[in-house]
């Protein structure tokens, strides 16, 4: 948990979850793009708060070079005070989340949601803008999807399906629903499997019978696509 402790204290996040596109301007002043297809992997640059008391910290400081950036850890933003990032949009409860079902007809760009609950049909399953965890990655939706009258409802997202499922998989949308194990654990909500790529380094300010930490920078994860 030491990865989300950092992000519970960090005053602010970056985050980049942009398609990797190039651009060309040609003389005559006309543009012209590429893409190069990828994973779209989410990368998050955390700025944690300065001045922790090192006495109080030990423990964290210790969870944190265990894993250094060659282990995988895991964000739970729902979980760190952070939870406005991936809050659900919808009319959907969490039992009702709970009982929903990703279903092996989910393929590219389209996320298929099963054993939808008695609702509206005018009632929203996900807004524009809500995160989908799917096994063990985590897609946005790119429109809002009503319940409707059938049996499944189809959600556009912002990157292909990484892994082909063979099998329904309990759906996990912003904070509500249980992930499937990351790391021998579960969690509750949307939560990203990272590896830290910049690791900063700490410095102790000497105050009386106690030190502070002062970070040299940020923390910055990278999401782990098996």
């Amino acid at each position: 948990m030491s990865l989300n402790q950092i992000l519970a204290i960090s005053e602010s996040v970056g985050i980049n979850d942009q398609r990797f596109v190039g651009q060309m301007i040609s003389r005559n002043q006309r543009i012209s793009t590429s893409e190069i297809m990828t994973v779209v992997p989410f990368a998050f640059e955390m700025k944690p708060m300065q001045y922790l008391y090192y006495s109080q910290n030990r423990g964290l400081l210790n969870s944190l070079r265990i894993p250094d950036k060659a282990l995988e850890q895991y964000l739970n933003f729902g979980a760190t005070g952070w939870i406005n990032y991936i809050e659900y949009q919808g009319d959907m409860n969490s039992g009702e989340i709970d009982a929903c079902a990703w279903q092996t007809a989910s393929a590219n760009k389209t996320l298929v949601l099963g054993s939808l609950p008695t609702m509206g049909a005018g009632e929203y399953i996900v807004r524009a803008g809500d995160f989908c965890q799917v096994g063990r990655y985590t897609y946005i939706a790119t429109n809002d999807v009503v319940r409707g009258s059938g049996s499944t409802v189809n959600i556009p997202v912002h990157r292909n399906l990484i892994t082909t499922l063979t099998s329904p998989v309990g759906a996990v949308i912003g904070q509500y629903g249980t992930t499937v194990s990351l790391g021998g654990d579960s969690y509750i909500g949307v939560t990203f499997p990272v590896i830290l790529r910049e690791y900063p380094t700490y410095t102790l300010m000497p105050i009386t019978n106690d030190s502070f930490i002062s970070w040299s920078g940020s923390f910055n994860a990278f999401e782990s696509v098996l």
